[in-house]
């Protein structure tokens, strides 16, 4: 029998031409579908970064539905401390897909600003949405930015340096702090390398650093030794973000984060009042709610402690501690001339401020402000892109970290006149910070394309 004429030919061209369509619209599909699984990877390793590096809880809501419009996914999300809860939905099959999103928040300076550099060129269309996966995630991967030692000594300068320089203490008390700011880096060191021992890591170093302190009280002043010794572990910039969450409406992580950082508090104190309880008893002296009321009476020296330093060595003292804090946050070199203007002008604005009786009240919100206006300023019109890091440089010498501790003291030496004015100075501090940083963003807007991000406070 005689088959493949002329029609069958023209069917098999034809089955031959809707196969290759197909393929092809396949082919299309499937790579739209790779196209939309990249963007929803990017989002994901992101979100990561930014929470993992210290971008502001209360604004990343925004900035990560501001990049998921920029990149045309449709994405709903939810920002708790520590997690981030991701929704990607699909409108034309009506299904949806969450991702828990889970990252333990810190403070990285160097990497954040390498993200947002990241992202921002993604955005731009610099380059793909592939490659920005790619550098995230191997921003995700670097080791610190200081090695071990460097953070040990940052501990030793940070007590040296704050002594003088916040609580009037001598150059005897500033050599002592500094010795007990070894100990402390020591301790942190062991603490990130033995997880049993990372529960008693608060505890421990405040009990050991008021004990030495209370065995050499008759040398140093107790309180401005203990409290420069533990400096770095006070909770400041936890309690001052976590009011500035709450003022933003932002409730759950607000909330979460202050009484985290109470709860330091608390910790600390219990830790400070044992230790000095010991140290008095084995000096075979009174008890130590005796010695800690003594130090509470006082609200500028913590004690009698009058032969503070020359204020003109100040001079020095204020931009090493402003480095010191720099590098507790892993701020690179490149980021210290901006962020030690910015913590220089904070505390000289707050100081001179609180010398006048009028504008004493408002002097943190007085210096925040002037700090705020600097740092949008500088993202807004030079190649500085953030505002957090410079804010974040100036914010560590005001916040209220001591208040927090001398609260619980307080509460601890049954003086309730004290903690409750404690308390008020604390929240008072705190909101006067956040008022002043929201008046500098309406002021400068530290952002001029609203397509991307509002990375500041």
């Amino acid at each position: 029998m005689f088959s493949g004429g002329p029609g069958s030919r023209m069917s098999m061209a034809s089955v031959d031409t809707t196969m290759q369509a197909f393929d092809m619209e396949k082919q299309k599909i499937l790579s739209q579908l790779a196209d939309i699984f990249n963007r929803q990877n990017y989002l994901l390793v992101a979100s990561r970064a930014l929470m993992g590096f210290g971008a502001p809880l209360h604004r990343l809501e925004a900035n990560l539905v501001a990049i998921a419009i920029n990149l045309d996914v449709a994405a709903t999300f939810a920002v708790l401390p520590g997690i981030i809860l991701i929704t990607f939905g699909d409108e034309d099959t009506r299904t949806s897909e969450t991702y828990v999103v889970r990252m333990t928040p810190g403070y990285d300076m160097h990497r954040l600003e390498r993200t947002n550099r990241t992202i921002r060129r993604v955005l731009k269309g610099r380059i793909s949405v592939g490659k920005g996966v790619k550098e995230i995630e191997r921003i995700l991967a670097t080791p610190p930015l200081y090695p071990w030692w460097a953070m040990i000594m940052d501990y030793v300068v940070c007590s040296f340096f704050i002594c003088p320089l916040f609580w009037s203490g001598s150059w005897r008390d500033a050599a002592i702090s500094a010795m007990l700011g070894l100990i402390v880096g020591l301790l942190q060191l062991t603490a990130g390398r033995f997880a049993n021992y990372a529960n008693l890591f608060e505890v421990s170093s405040a009990f050991i650093v008021s004990f030495i302190a209370a065995l050499l009280q008759d040398y140093v002043c107790f309180g401005t030794v203990s409290f420069s010794g533990i400096a770095m572990l006070l909770p400041g910039l936890a309690l001052t973000t976590s009011i500035i969450e709450m003022a933003s409406r932002n409730m759950i992580t607000g909330t979460v984060r202050f009484i985290f950082a109470m709860c330091r508090c608390f910790m600390l104190g219990y830790g400070i009042s044992v230790g000095s309880t010991l140290g008095t008893r084995v000096l075979g002296r009174s008890t130590s709610v005796d010695l800690l009321a003594d130090q509470m009476s006082s609200t500028s020296g913590l004690g009698n402690c009058n032969d503070g330093v020359n204020k003109y060595w100040w001079f020095l003292f204020l931009p090493v501690l402003s480095l010191s804090f720099n590098m507790s946050i892993s701020a690179h070199w490149r980021q210290w001339p901006i962020m030690l203007i910015a913590g220089c002008l904070a505390y000289t604005v707050s100081y001179f401020s609180a010398l006048s009786e009028a504008l004493a009240p408002l002097a943190p919100a007085i210096a925040a402000f002037a700090m705020g206006l600097f740092a949008n300023g500088m993202a807004t019109f030079s190649n500085h892109r953030s505002a957090i890091e410079p804010i974040l440089g100036g914010v560590q010498l005001l916040v209220p970290g001591s208040l927090g501790l001398r609260t619980v003291l307080a509460f601890i030496t049954s003086s309730g006149n004290s903690s409750g004015n404690f308390l008020y100075d604390m929240f008072s501090t705190s909101l006067s910070i956040a008022v002043g940083l929201f008046l500098s963003g309406m002021v400068v807007f530290p952002n001029r394309k609203k397509r991307v991000g509002l990375m500041t406070f």
